[in-house]
């Protein structure tokens, strides 16, 4: 989990630092284990931020709590589709290189 994350943190991250209240890296967090857990729309991925949010702190800070779901939508429309075609790749290589064992 630790390469994904490090992958993450090497987004550019667009926003105008003085409105930024939750970082680029909870948010591509959550929506990377959403999208994971077949989150369909921005409405599910802060459903599933909210119930999942101590499991979620395991990996991210959210100091701010769960960002809205517009939130989300907006930043994640800033962020270069291949960025995260390479996270999900990066998943999935780190997923079957250990197959059998658990993520930590």
């Amino acid at each position: 989990m630790t390469e994904i994350l490090k992958t993450i943190e090497l987004i550019e991250d667009k926003r105008q630092e003085k409105k930024v209240r939750h970082k680029l890296l909870d948010i591509v967090v959550i929506v990377l284990f959403a999208k994971l857990a077949n989150a369909d729309d921005w409405e599910e991925v802060e459903i599933f931020a909210k119930s999942n949010e101590e499991f979620l702190k395991r990996y991210i800070g959210l100091e701010n709590g769960i960002p809205s779901h517009d939130t989300m939508q907006r930043v994640m429309g800033s962020i270069a589709p291949e960025y995260m075609q390479g996270i999900y790749k990066k998943w999935n290589e780190l997923v079957n290189s250990n197959e059998g064992e658990t993520l930590k």
